[in-house]
């Protein structure tokens, strides 16, 4: 039986930032009063705000003041030294009580604290696809605790990746061997740049494989989560859950959302009785979602499980945390 980590992984925002205490210290807990961004996320503190575009600033007035000839170049570069410095010790110390002041996933918590909401999403994918080979390798799956049921999503295609894998794999062979590289003269070195973007995409599709294969749909104690690999698509409720029932679909529809495979095909509907937010993967796009359809690996058997959750509470006991 395949075991499994427990995580407290919520969905996309769902931590969000830590904002300004409500006794007013740096990086406590997000303000009880709504001191909050779009779609509920808390916003980051006066300090980080400021980190975050304070370099940018002070190199923009160093170019301005040193194409004017109002300073020589080496003031400008002990100037930046000295910023640069100052500004990661107080981004350090936003991320360090951003994640001692989390009880959940502290990495997260202190990415998002210091670093702009699209820029700390990539970060924390890339984290979390790198985790997802480590935990496939180690032959656990991701849950958010002990007793979530999972619905594995990934059988079926590790075929398709595993192909796209192959093709980076004789594309860097190729560009290493065919290209002419020696006639390019003082810009040769873009054979290695090309190699290493290569040898990325390689490691990236198989990452986002391991993620599909170790982060399955879950059902926890009061909500279906719907997971794209390392990437929560959307948190139901199971109150909201009005039908489930095993249906081929090829097109989706307003209110729809699709998780489906890589063909783009789904095999289970799931009815809601009312709106559910979804939000795009930096939080900055967002709609309402009144149906779900997605791709499961036995659809009969998701439906089966998700309707005795809706009906009695989540199969508990079916997995322990080992």
């Amino acid at each position: 039986m395949t075991r499994t980590e427990s995580q407290d992984q919520a969905p996309h925002g769902a931590h969000g930032r830590l904002g300004d205490g409500a006794d007013g210290r740096l990086g406590g807990p997000a303000r009880p009063d709504g001191v909050t961004g779009p779609g509920g996320v808390a916003r980051p503190t006066r300090v980080a705000r400021f980190a975050r575009w304070a370099t940018v600033a002070v190199v923009a007035v160093e170019a301005v003041l040193l194409v004017a000839g109002r300073v020589d170049l080496g003031a400008a570069v002990a100037v930046l030294v000295a910023v640069e410095l100052t500004l990661a010790a107080v981004v350090l110390t936003v991320g360090w009580r951003a994640a001692r002041d989390h009880d959940g996933d502290r990495l997260g918590a202190a990415v998002r604290a210091v670093l702009p909401a699209p820029v700390a999403a990539v970060v924390l994918l890339e984290v979390g696809q790198l985790r997802a080979l480590w935990l496939l390798l180690r032959g656990r799956t991701a849950a958010e605790g002990p007793a979530d049921v999972p619905i594995p999503y990934a059988a079926g295609r590790g075929a398709i990746y595993l192909m796209v894998v192959a093709v980076c794999l004789i594309e860097l062979l190729a560009v290493h061997l065919m290209v002419p590289w020696h006639r390019f003269g003082e810009w040769s070195w873009l054979r290695w740049l090309a190699l290493a973007l290569s040898a990325y995409a390689a490691g990236w599709v198989l990452a986002w494989w391991a993620a599909q294969r170790t982060h399955p749909h879950l059902l926890t104690a009061d909500a279906l989560v719907l997971r794209n690999g390392v990437i929560v698509a959307l948190r139901v409720p199971l109150a909201r859950v009005a039908l489930v029932a095993p249906r081929r679909r090829g097109q989706g529809a307003d209110g729809r959302l699709m998780l489906g495979g890589p063909g783009g095909g789904t095999n289970l509907d799931i009815e809601l009785t009312g709106s559910v937010t979804w939000r795009s993967l930096t939080g900055r796009r967002e709609r309402q979602v009144s149906a779900v359809s997605l791709e499961v690996d036995d659809a009969a058997a998701a439906a089966t499980k998700i309707q005795a959750a809706i009906t009695s509470g989540p199969p508990m006991g079916k997995r322990r945390l080992r």
